[in-house]
């Protein structure tokens, strides 16, 4: 019987080849299915947000912002004068003032220096102030900005704040001769000048307004300091006081930077050498030449990987949360400072350069405009006092709770705890204040001068005061 014939073996390579290939081609088709599928999931997804805030009938670029809020005919802009007025500016005037940055200086008796410091800026800018006097209605003001990009030329701003420094000057020379009436107009125009900012949607206007702001608290110190007011002028100043702390300019600010940015993003995507070369062919507006300066095209791999779709649907979703939190006012509005840092920092791991790079500075808005509504709540209390005082033949009232309902519907809420503000009596007049960022009652403790917060550790120990020294 013959044995059987030995079976041919196989060669099994080839087919294990076909098979890793097959194995290989479906591994690859999955990841490309995916990844499409993720790009189609993140177009659609970004494309639902922007809708939906075109459908709340706010801005999503550049274009949009042109006309929002408001858009007001050049014949009834006051933006134009107010930037006539800058124009005739004495910048050197005003920069030569020997530096006030204590509030307490314009509440004490004025030596004959400061006098006449304030004295030299006025008259050589009586011509600007008889500019801003034609302003009638500083809420329809819309100034020139060129919107395309992330750094906008508003050089405006910083006239602004000069012509609030020359009113304020004014304002405490009126006081101190004891002119409260004309005391109390030039802080009435230095509302109407924060006032003009009120529809700028940029955050940088908004910011510079709680400055001007600022400036016209300490001025209305300085005035109640010096002089008793009548109650025609204090009614005008609560009504004012009162509008521009129910203004929540940060919203305005927040919603306008998130179609700046949003703009700015989409055209990274479609063009990125045209977002590089706006980015770098501006500057800030205050002359420095500090524009984002990106060194090079990334190239069509950035498109390809959808990264900057990533980094625009993450900063949109993260303006979302800090719009959300800012609408509600302080003091829940201050969890977006923690916020904040968290979203900058989550943006920062993900690779979201963008949106790291601009949410990086947003968690100090809050306290910002904390300390600003502190301030005006501070001086809106205040001007009640005074008006109990002329109608109690000088007298000061025991508590902030005896000026309600007649003086005040209620008494002022400090907007970094949510507890009513706190008022005491002080040898020679009365402060009230807001335990400010620090969340510490410190008695009425103002924040120290400049020159000594430089050189003392633990200056942050503060409060927000409003002080009345008569």
């Amino acid at each position: 019987m013959r044995p059987a014939p030995p079976i041919a073996k196989t060669n099994r390579l080839p087919r294990l080849l076909v098979t890793l290939s097959v194995l290989a081609g479906v591994a690859v088709f999955g990841v490309i299915l995916t990844f499409s599928a993720w790009r189609w999931s993140l177009a659609g997804d970004i494309d639902a947000k922007t809708a939906a805030i075109k459908a709340a009938g706010l801005p999503v670029d550049w274009q949009d912002l042109k006309n929002w809020p408001i858009s007001i005919p050049d014949n009834e802009n006051a933006a134009f004068i107010y930037t006539n007025a800058i124009a005739h500016l004495n910048g050197d005037s005003i920069e030569n003032i020997t530096d006030i940055d204590d509030p307490a200086q314009l509440r004490r008796p004025i030596s004959a220096k400061m006098r006449a410091e304030f004295d030299w800026v006025v008259k050589t800018n009586s011509l600007a102030l008889t500019i801003i006097s034609q302003v009638t209605n500083a809420g329809k003001s819309r100034y020139p900005i060129t919107f395309d990009g992330p750094n906008l030329l508003v050089p405006h701003l910083a006239g602004l704040r000069k012509l609030a420094e020359v009113l304020e000057y004014d304002a405490i020379l009126k006081a101190a001769d004891s002119n409260g009436p004309a005391a109390s107009d030039d802080v009435l125009s230095i509302l109407k000048l924060s006032q003009s900012l009120d529809e700028e949607p940029v955050l940088i206007s908004q910011l510079a307004s709680v400055g001007i702001l600022g400036i016209s608290c300490d001025t209305v110190q300085g005035v109640l300091s010096h002089t008793p007011l009548p109650e025609g002028q204090l009614s005008k100043l609560e009504s004012q006081f009162s509008a521009a702390e129910a203004t929540n300019r940060i919203l305005t600010g927040l919603i306008g930077d998130r179609a700046l940015n949003n703009g700015l993003l989409r055209l990274a995507l479609d063009d990125p050498q045209k977002f590089i070369d706006i980015g770098n062919s501006h500057s800030s507006g205050d002359g420095d030449d500090d524009g984002i300066k990106l060194p090079r095209n990334p190239g069509v791999g950035w498109k390809i990987l959808g990264l900057f779709e990533r980094d625009r649907d993450f900063y949109l979703n993260a303006m979302a949360t800090n719009i959300l939190l800012i609408a509600q006012g302080p003091p829940a509005s201050l969890a977006m400072t923690d916020e904040d840092d968290r979203l900058s920092d989550e943006a920062a791991n993900n690779l979201d350069v963008f949106s790291a790079m601009l949410l990086q500075e947003l968690g100090r808005v809050a306290s910002s405009d904390a300390r600003d509504r502190a301030r005006l709540r501070d001086a809106i209390a205040a001007i009640a006092i005074e008006r109990w005082r002329s109608a109690h033949h000088g007298a000061l009232p025991d508590s902030l709770s005896n000026l309600a309902p007649a003086f005040l519907p209620a008494v002022p809420v400090d907007p970094f705890d949510g507890n009513p503000l706190h008022y005491k009596k002080l040898t020679n007049g009365y402060c009230i204040y807001s335990i400010g960022p620090n969340l510490r009652d410190d008695g009425g403790k103002e924040m120290p001068p400049l020159k000594v917060r430089e050189t003392t550790p633990g200056w942050t120990n503060y409060d927000i005061v409003f002080t009345v020294q008569r």
